[in-house]
C-alpha cells in the first residue's frame, strides 16, 4: 500500500491498542485514505496476539508489542512511545471519512492548547448519529430522564446521575464545536502534553466506561472536550437485544462493576445507578418476549 505524506506542518502519531481483530486492517486502510495520513500509526498488540500482525507492512505503520493487556494499558504505552505533537486515538473498529483527521487537526489549532476533541459517530448501517434519539413515545422517554436524571431530565454531552454517558447527535447543534462532559473514546485527537499517560483502569475484562474516567482526569486537568460535527467516522452497532440470556446478564455485571467502579472514582455515587439497571432489564426482557411472540 502506498502511503502519501500528510501536507501539514504538524505531523500526527494515531494510537490503536488491538487485540489484533479482522477490522483492524480497514480502519488502518481509512486512515491512510484521508486528506491528512498519519505520519505514523502505532498497533499496539499484547506479546500472545502479535503474531495477529506480523504481516501487516505498510510504511506509517509501526507495532508496539506490549508486556500488559487491556485497552487502556496498551493505549498509555502507545502515548508513552508517540513521535509527534498531535497524538490521536482510535479503535481498531472504528472508519474515519476522508475529512476527519483535517477537521479535527483545525479544530484542535483554532481552540487553544487545553483542548481534546473528538469527531461525530455515524453508524455503519444507516448513516445516522449513533446518539440520534428514536422519534417515537416521547412521554415514555420523558420519565425514562426522569428518573435517570432528576428535574435536568435529558441532557446530551453530559453524564446523567444513574452513570449514563448521554451523546450528543450533531443535527440537534447549530455549532460545529459543541462543548461535552465526556468523550467516547473511539476516538479522540490530543496534544501530547495533555496526554493521560497511566494505566488508570484496575478492572479486568472489557474496559466499560474507561472513556468516562479518562474524561475525568482529562477535565481536572483543565482540557476542554470538543465534539467535531464536520468530523465524522463511523462504525458497526451491537445492540443487547441481540445477545442470549447469559450473554445479556454477563455483559450486564461487567457494566455494572465497571460504572460503579467509575463513580466512585469519580465520586457521582447515586442510587439511580440502580433505577438504570432494572429498566434495562426490563426493556429486554420485553423486547426479548415480542420477539418470541412474532
Amino acid at each position: 500500500m502506498s502511503v502519501l505524506r500528510s501536507p501539514q506542518r504538524e505531523r500526527i502519531s494515531v494510537v490503536i491498542a488491538t487485540l489484533g481483530g479482522d477490522t483492524l486492517i480497514h480502519t488502518i486502510s481509512a486512515l491512510n485514505l484521508g486528506s491528512i495520513v498519519p505520519e505514523e500509526i502505532l498497533v499496539c498488540i499484547p506479546q500472545s496476539e502479535s503474531s495477529r500482525v506480523k504481516s501487516l507492512s505498510i510504511p506509517n505503520v509501526k507495532i508496539l508489542v506490549t508486556e500488559c493487556r487491556g485497552q487502556v494499558a496498551q493505549r498509555a504505552m502507545g502515548f508513552q512511545a508517540a513521535s509527534y505533537e498531535i497524538v490521536m486515538q482510535i479503535d481498531d473498529d472504528i472508519i474515519v471519512d476522508q475529512d476527519c483527521l483535517k477537521n479535527l487537526l483545525e479544530a484542535l489549532d483554532r481552540e487553544g492548547r487545553n483542548v481534546a476533541v473528538a469527531p461525530s459517530f455515524r453508524s455503519l448501517a444507516t448513516g445516522e448519529s449513533v446518539y440520534k434519539r428514536a422519534d417515537r413515545n416521547h412521554r415514555l422517554q420523558a420519565i425514562y430522564y426522569w428518573l435517570m436524571n432528576g428535574a435536568a431530565g435529558y441532557e446530551p454531552g453530559k453524564i446523567d446521575r444513574s452513570g449514563s454517558a448521554v451523546g450528543v447527535d450533531p443535527a440537534a447543534f447549530e455549532n460545529n464545536l459543541i462543548e461535552v462532559e465526556f468523550l467516547a473514546g473511539g476516538c479522540v485527537m490530543h496534544r501530547r502534553e495533555n496526554l493521560v499517560l497511566e494505566n488508570f483502569w484496575p478492572l479486568q475484562g472489557k474496559a466499560y466506561y474507561e472513556d468516562l474516567v479518562h474524561s475525568h482526569l482529562l477535565r481536572s486537568k483543565g482540557i476542554k472536550l470538543l465534539v467535531c460535527k464536520c468530523a465524522k467516522c463511523e462504525l458497526e452497532l451491537f445492540f443487547y437485544k441481540s445477545f442470549g440470556w447469559i450473554a445479556f446478564f454477563r455483559n450486564l455485571a461487567a457494566d455494572f462493576h465497571a460504572r460503579r467502579y467509575f463513580m466512585r472514582r469519580c465520586s457521582r455515587e447515586s442510587p439511580r445507578i440502580y433505577l438504570y439497571y432494572l429498566a434495562t432489564i426490563l426493556s429486554y426482557t420485553l423486547k426479548r418476549a415480542a420477539s418470541l411472540i412474532r
